[in-house]
């Protein structure tokens, strides 16, 4: 028997798209001081009224960091944190109108990753839940190769819709994670771009592999390095942090060339570069701390056999 949903759970999604609408139509008009003193508001308001959110983050800032940071240096990241969070979700939507001359404004690309857009080639482009993952997606989507996005879609169709037509104004195409593999291999074979967020929790049973991650293992997703070594294809490493004057700064600081990826043995190629990947996730995160997604299940499955000491509460 079907379980029925919480009658708050049904009126929240009743209200999502709606409220989805009105962002839609109201803060693209907003002047961008506007939207980051929003975006400050909400996240501190997140951080105050969430007991959930600030257990979860403390939890993950407790496993990442132990003493090396006091208690007041955790609270201050994951306030910081929910607060880029805030500003992400804002920018989703005011990045829809004027998107172009938008993102000529207030986007900056390092010089890496000029040089690295100006050429088609095919590319596997990773990235996490780290600066404004979202505003990437968009930029890259202008390159001459375009981008081919893969999406977990929301509970809320209508929502996921709305912000789906939202992620593809620059022309990024979002594919679904179920059944992408062969659109994704089809377009690097085309000498396309792919675009993958790497830092989310995937199932052993559903094909993740476990990697070292701040000393202790999770579950992630070997996408990059099967498709890779399958396609000639390069890993960039790349992500889009904010600054204090509402701008951002694209930079791709790690490349895996093609032909280092073809010298490795096919056997434990997938293994070895999602490893590495995941490194390069772990080095921009100490860098910058309040940038990643403290308040996600991000160590939510434990190895089999190995004891839940040192994990937070919420492993399994």
């Amino acid at each position: 028997m079907a379980r029925k949903k919480p009658f708050a759970k049904k009126i929240r999604q009743a209200l999502e798209a709606p409220l989805t609408r009105a962002g839609l139509a109201v803060v693209p008009r907003l002047p961008r001081r506007a939207v980051l003193g929003l975006a400050r508001f909400l996240g501190s308001a997140a951080y105050a009224c969430s007991a959930r959110s600030r257990r979860l983050g403390l939890a993950n800032l407790d496993l990442a960091f132990g003493e090396t940071k006091t208690a007041s240096e955790k609270r201050r990241i994951l306030r910081d944190s929910l607060r880029n969070f805030s500003l992400v979700m804002l920018d989703l939507l005011w990045f829809s109108r004027d998107s172009a001359a938008r993102m000529g404004r207030w986007f900056e690309a390092a010089p890496n990753m000029r040089e690295a857009m100006a050429l088609r080639a095919a590319r596997v482009g990773v990235t996490g839940h780290f600066g404004n993952w979202e505003l990437i997606g968009r930029f890259w989507a202008m390159s001459p190769g375009g981008l081919t996005s893969v999406a977990m879609p929301l509970k809320n169709p209508a929502v996921d819709e709305l912000l789906q037509a939202a992620r593809e104004l620059t022309g990024q195409q979002i594919v679904e994670r179920e059944g992408a593999l062969k659109k994704l291999v089809r377009c690097l074979r085309d000498g396309g771009t792919v675009g993958l967020l790497l830092d989310q929790n995937t199932a052993p049973e559903e094909g993740g592999v476990f990697v070292d991650f701040f000393g202790k293992p999770v579950a992630v997703s070997p996408a990059a390095g099967i498709l890779a070594p399958m396609t000639g294809a390069e890993i960039l490493f790349g992500y889009v942090l904010p600054r204090a004057d509402g701008t951002y700064l694209g930079e791709i600081p790690h490349v895996i060339p093609a032909a280092e990826i073809a010298a490795l043995d096919r056997k434990g190629a997938a293994q070895e570069l999602t490893q590495r990947v995941t490194k390069f996730y772990e080095e921009a995160i100490r860098a910058r701390p309040e940038c990643w997604l403290w308040s996600y299940k991000r160590w939510r499955h434990i190895p089999e056999g190995m004891p839940p000491d040192g994990f937070p509460y919420y492993a399994k």
